[in-house]
C-alpha cells in the first residue's frame, strides 16, 4: 500500500503527549500490584501495565518507581500522566518472543474514547518501550462535531459524518460494527480478482472498474480497499494520512505483525479477520 510518511514531531508517541496534556487527571488511588518481574507470561505484562496505570494515576510517572517500569524512548517521558486511563489493559497480546502490547481506554474531552497501547519488552522483567494510539484524531473529532450539531444535513455531510463516527469509534464497538456488516464485507472482498498476478489492487469510494465494490464502500461508509501481493485484504475506514483504522481479511491466516512504527494494533476478530490500525 502507498503510504505517505508524516512529519517526525506528528508521531503517535509525541501526539500521545499533546493528547494527554489537555485532560483533568484523575486522583482515585489504587492499590499496588505485586509485579512479578521474572514472569515473562501475558499475566507477567498485565501485571506491570496496572502497576504503571496505578503511578500514572497518581501522577508520579517521574518516580523512581515508574522510572523502572520504563525502557527505550519512554525513559524520555517527561509528563506525570497518561490522563485518565482505565485502571487495567482490557487485552495483552505476545506478538513475537519477549514482546507484549496491552490496550487501554483514554477518556478524554466530549466524552471521546480512545484506545491506547503500550508496547513491553522483556528482559529479566517486562517494561514499557512505547505508547502508540490512532494519531491526529483531533482534526477529524473537530469536523466530526461540527457535523454533529448541524440541524440539518445535506447528503454528501451525512457520508462525512457517519465515516467520522465510526473513525473515531474504540476497537470495542468496531467489533460490534464488524459483526453486523461482516456478510458486507465478505461481499467487498469478494469484488477482488482472484488472481491479480501478485500486484497490488486499489478500490475507492468511486472507483469506475470495481463499481460494486465502490458502492459497497459507500453503503458501509469506508474510505478504501487494497488487495496487497499477498492476497490479504485490507479495507480502511478512515484516518489521517498514514494513520488509519480498518479491517484486514488474510485468506492466509497470516496478518501484518504489529509494531510500533506501522500496524500499532493487530487483533484477530473473526476466522481469517483482523482488526487493525496504523501510524
Amino acid at each position: 500500500m502507498n503510504r505517505i510518511s508524516p512529519d517526525k514531531i506528528l508521531n503517535s508517541f509525541f501526539a500521545l503527549v499533546i493528547f494527554c496534556s489537555s485532560f483533568a487527571f484523575l486522583t482515585v488511588d489504587v492499590k499496588a500490584v505485586d509485579v512479578k518481574a521474572d514472569n515473562a507470561s501475558v499475566e507477567g505484562a498485565r501485571a506491570v501495565l496496572i502497576r504503571l496505570a496505578g503511578l500514572s494515576k497518581k501522577q508520579a510517572l517521574r518516580t523512581e518507581p515508574a522510572q523502572k517500569l520504563l525502557t527505550g524512548e519512554m525513559l524520555s517521558l517527561d509528563m506525570p500522566s497518561f490522563g485518565k486511563l482505565t485502571d487495567a489493559p482490557d487485552k495483552v497480546l505476545l506478538p513475537a518472543k519477549n514482546r507484549a502490547v496491552g490496550r487501554f481506554q483514554l477518556f478524554g474531552e466530549n466524552n471521546q474514547v480512545a484506545d491506547v497501547y503500550f508496547y513491553l519488552q522483556y528482559d529479566k522483567g517486562w517494561k514499557v518501550s512505547a505508547v502508540r494510539l490512532l494519531a491526529l484524531t483531533g482534526i477529524i473529532e473537530q469536523v466530526y462535531l461540527g457535523l454533529k450539531a448541524k440541524p440539518n444535513l445535506t447528503a454528501e455531510e451525512k457520508e462525512f459524518y457517519e465515516n467520522y463516527k465510526l473513525t473515531l469509534s474504540p476497537d470495542k464497538e468496531l467489533k460490534t460494527w464488524f459483526l453486523q456488516n461482516r456478510n458486507l464485507l465478505n461481499k467487498l472482498c469478494a469484488q477482488f480478482p482472484n488472481k491479480s498476478g501478485g500486484k497490488e489492487v486499489y478500490i475507492s469510494r468511486d472507483d469506475k472498474k470495481f463499481p460494486h465494490a465502490a458502492d459497497l464502500l459507500r453503503k458501509l461508509n469506508l474510505s478504501s480497499a487494497d488487495m496487497d501481493s499477498t492476497g490479504n485484504i485490507e479495507i480502511v475506514i478512515g484516518g489521517i494520512t498514514d494513520n488509519t483504522v480498518g479491517f484486514i481479511y488474510s485468506p492466509s491466516k497470516k496478518p501484518p505483525q504489529m509494531n510500533p512504527s506501522l500496524y500499532i494494533w493487530v487483533e484477530e476478530v473473526a476466522a481469517n479477520w483482523y482488526l487493525f490500525r496504523t501510524t
